[in-house]
């Protein structure tokens, strides 16, 4: 088994903490984790965002020492993982994407009681991140609309053994 780095991301809402929750019950062997684990200050920014992702590609060159493989689940921009100064090319980083609609980041978003400035720029924000996760070789798209929770699991579940084994 060789060891293998999975950030998966996704706007607000699309569904990351239930997915990090379930792959916790699915993938036992791995190390999962969430960019909120140790809290958000308030305010948390770009700079924030930035210092979670040296963080967790830090602790994933310690875990590539172990031999387990990585699984780390929010809003992550491949760019900034590529340009932190503790990427290597031997974490073998993979990109997922939790992909919903307009109308259903809308929906979901309106029941959280969110501004509709703060909607829509969820919806920009997250149709730039799925463009730079498709840029990438290694990724996958799960429709998080078309799937329930357990639909997207699976699938994510399926793609990381896939992964981990070739």
């Amino acid at each position: 088994m060789r060891f293998v780095l999975f950030f998966i991301t996704g706007t607000s809402s699309s569904g990351k903490t239930t997915l990090m929750n379930n792959l916790k019950d699915q993938l036992p062997f791995a190390r999962i984790h969430d960019i909120d684990e140790d809290g958000v200050p308030k305010g948390a920014d770009e700079a924030w965002r930035r210092g979670r992702t040296d963080y967790f590609l830090k602790e994933a060159q310690n875990y590539k020492r172990d031999g387990r493989i990585m699984v780390v689940c929010g809003v992550f921009v491949p760019d900034e993982i590529k340009k932190s100064r503790f990427y290597d090319s031997s974490l073998n980083v993979h990109y997922g994407f939790i992909h919903l609609s307009e109308s259903q980041i809308r929906e979901r978003l309106t029941r959280r009681k969110w501004s509709n400035e703060l909607i829509d720029a969820n919806i920009i924000w997250a149709k730039h991140l799925e463009r730079y996760v498709k840029a990438e070789t290694k990724h996958l798209i799960v429709n998080g609309g078309s799937n329930n929770p357990q639909e997207v699991s699976e699938i994510f579940v399926g793609w990381i053994v896939n992964e981990m084994v070739k």
